[in-house]
């Protein structure tokens, strides 16, 4: 399947689900606002399209501060350990925080829903799960191990 085909695929998933966003068509990219329940709030997310594949990128609003980076990227490690597909990024530099999948189309006469769940939605309930945990190491209020107890349901 070729990049305008999956583009349309996507972009009508999006309006059936009733999702406001832009298309920059100049960049093969979608870009939305998302809201989340976790105490961030919102995400940015942005989808980039190649020839037969795509990423999503669900983008925190909050960036690590350099004196938290440390923690955060613990949290992001441990969160990431046996995830099936997609993984949590921390830009060492500016301490940006996103979460990516990355959906495969070669060889695909259609695409079938899941991939769109796998793709996008799942990025949306990663940062929601996540989301509290990435604030509070942010800003230096907890430690990774704490955290991701808390988003995992193991805490006691």
């Amino acid at each position: 399947m070729e990049t305008e085909a999956i583009v349309d695929a996507v972009r009508d998933f999006l309006d059936e689900d009733d999702w406001h966003y832009e298309y920059d068509a100049e960049h093969n990219v979608i870009r939305a606002s998302v809201t989340l329940k976790c105490k961030m709030k919102s995400a940015r997310m942005i989808i980039r399209f190649r020839k037969t594949d795509y990423n999503v990128y669900m983008i925190a609003p909050i960036s690590a501060d350099p004196e938290n980076l440390g923690e955060v990227l613990r949290f992001a490690a441990q969160a990431n350990y046996g995830l099936a597909s997609g993984n949590f990024e921390v830009d060492v530099g500016d301490g940006e925080i996103r979460y990516k999948s990355y959906v495969d189309c070669d060889g695909l006469e259609t695409l079938p829903k899941e991939l769109f769940d796998d793709g996008i939605n799942a990025c949306w309930a990663m940062m929601d799960r996540y989301g509290n945990g990435f604030a509070a190491l942010a800003m230096g209020f907890s430690d990774a191990d704490t955290e991701i107890k808390k988003a995992e349901g193991d805490e006691e």
